[in-house]
């Protein structure tokens, strides 16, 4: 079961949605490289998405593993000390 900051179940189906889009933008990226002449501005600018798209993937991974194994289980004062760590950790 997968959880967000706000202590709502999210659903594993948008983390796998999310890994499919950043699939489509990898292999929008090895395409344009692979043409006779590829256009530079346009793979630099899908690299700097799919980099954003990776780390709000592995963000949210983390999150969703801190509360499932710390933060349900504690109590709710907790969750400010999970938010403070949280936002260490996306620092």
């Amino acid at each position: 079961m997968l959880y967000s900051l706000r202590m709502k179940k999210t659903s594993p189906h948008s983390v796998v949605d999310h890994v499919s889009r950043l699939e489509g933008q990898l292999a929008s990226i090895k395409k344009e490289l692979m043409t006779e002449a590829p256009d530079c501005a346009k793979v630099s600018q899908t690299l700097l998405s799919a980099s954003r798209s990776f780390a709000g993937l592995r963000e949210q991974c983390i999150e969703n593993f801190l509360l499932h194994h710390f933060v349900e289980k504690k109590k709710n004062h907790d969750e400010v000390l999970f938010k403070q760590l949280l936002a260490v950790v996306k620092g």
